[in-house]
């Protein structure tokens, strides 16, 4: 809940370059495992090598956000992790959709 309501404020918000460059590299390395021919149990650990540097900095801003909102650093990083979690997941996800019923076809 707290992840959407962050996402809405980011997107409300001038400045969301952690986020747009996280997700971009996922949209990225979506293309690259697929052009590799990546297997799809294989693409979460690829993407979070991939994008490790723009994970990190959307982390980082997340956290940012949320301390200058009035949070604790104990409570800002679950979070950024939970948020960071999130995005992974979904394209993981697609990934693991679109490749597994290539690979059954």
């Amino acid at each position: 809940m707290l992840g959407l309501l962050f996402v809405a404020m980011l997107a409300a918000g001038s400045d969301n370059s952690a986020r747009t460059l996280f997700t971009g590299c996922l949209r990225a390395s979506y293309e690259k495992g697929s052009a590799q021919k990546l297997a799809a149990d294989g693409y979460g650990a690829f993407a979070k090598q991939e994008c490790a540097v723009q994970m990190q900095g959307f982390r980082s801003a997340v956290i940012s956000y949320d301390m200058k909102a009035g949070w604790t650093r104990k409570k800002a990083e679950p979070d950024a992790d939970s948020q960071v979690n999130d995005y992974l997941g979904e394209w993981t996800d697609r990934y693991r959709d679109d490749h597994s019923a290539t690979a059954a076809k």
